[in-house]
């Protein structure tokens, strides 16, 4: 099988190749579709990092033709800096493209390979997203401020994943193999299915809904496992150690996936820390507010223009932005 230069990889995502390196990717690309599907899927998880307004979906052949038309000589327009995080994408492309095993595809902004063990980590920053295709096809899209790790040694024996955040996963279904995700206080097992786990360390709870299939709940120190039906939201207090199943809206856990927050009768101090991941500033309610509610969905709106719309509603609101600190200060 043909290896190709990595710098190559990264060239071709800042349009840098020269005509003698564009020879040397064609040839690897036609080698066999997988190499096709790995590089444009590496190009679409770095455009998958800004918001859904940003985001492009992969079209490998389409892709596949612009790529042979550049090699013709037509010229391509440079991608617009707009769609790139910068901190992940050029000093992490290198790190994905170690990831490369048997033609897999390994699709986006990874920061941390530890070669000797072949773990992989995927973090996000706050307002950021990220798409992945882990190595049996599964997609995995990463909420802010998440953690996901998992490792390539073994993948075909045991598919685990850990995380620390936010994720929908959408399981590819392989009966004699299931699907691991690991939290600190749970794990969830599936064979193939549609699910949002919500695992950030310091929120109150912890929510694994099932939107469609079914998955096992395994608890730390239970000997009893859990199932879930579609559409149960599996709830753990993360204080108190305790767990429940009910029902709760799709619409309103899957709404991140469109970066949306959905008030509807939820008040600031109930979604301050989605908030918080969502714009990067720590709220502070004043308790006089604390109960005051909303009916409204804030989309691609900027902080200050969700600060004037809040305030634009409520007389008696006030608030006060301390960018050094990064703290929003609502009904002072």
């Amino acid at each position: 099988m043909m290896t190709v230069n990595e710098d190559y990889f990264i060239k071709y995502l800042k349009n840098e190749l020269t005509e003698e390196e564009t020879r040397q990717l064609l040839a690897w690309l036609r080698e066999n579709k997988d190499n096709q599907e790995f590089l444009f899927s590496l190009k679409d998880s770095f455009l998958y990092l800004n918001y859904e307004k940003d985001k492009k979906e992969a079209d490998t052949e389409k892709e596949w033709k612009k790529f042979l038309k550049r090699v013709e000589g037509e010229p391509q327009p440079k991608p617009s800096a707009k769609h790139f995080s910068l901190k992940y994408v050029w000093t992490s492309a290198a790190v994905i493209l170690l990831c490369i095993v048997g033609g897999w595809i390994a699709g986006s902004a990874y920061t941390g390979l530890d070669t000797p063990r072949g773990l992989v980590t995927l973090e996000t920053e706050t307002g950021q997203q990220a798409k992945t295709v882990l190595p049996d096809g599964t997609t995995v899209l990463l909420n802010a401020c998440s953690k996901l790790t998992y490792s390539l040694e073994g993948w075909n024996h045991a598919r685990d994943v850990r995380l620390e955040g936010e994720a929908i996963f959408d399981v590819v279904h392989k009966k004699d193999q299931p699907f691991y995700v690991h939290t600190d206080n749970y794990n969830v097992r599936v064979l193939g299915t549609n699910f949002n786990v919500l695992a950030y360390g310091d929120d109150p709870e912890g929510v694994v809904t099932l939107k469609h299939g079914k998955v096992e709940i395994d608890m730390a120190g239970s000997n009893k496992n859990l199932f879930l039906q579609p559409g149960e939201s599996f709830v753990y207090d993360n204080r108190a150690g305790t767990y429940r199943v009910e029902q709760r809206s799709l619409k309103h856990i899957y709404a991140w996936e469109h970066n949306e927050i959905i008030f509807e009768g939820h008040t600031l101090e109930e979604k301050k820390e989605k908030l918080t991941r969502h714009f990067g500033y720590k709220f502070e309610i004043a308790p006089e507010l604390q109960k005051m509610s909303y009916k409204a969905t804030l989309r691609d709106e900027s902080l200050n223009e969700f600060l004037a719309a809040l305030d634009s509603i409520t007389p008696q609101m006030s608030y006060r932005i301390d960018a050094n600190r990064k703290i929003v200060k609502v009904g002072e």
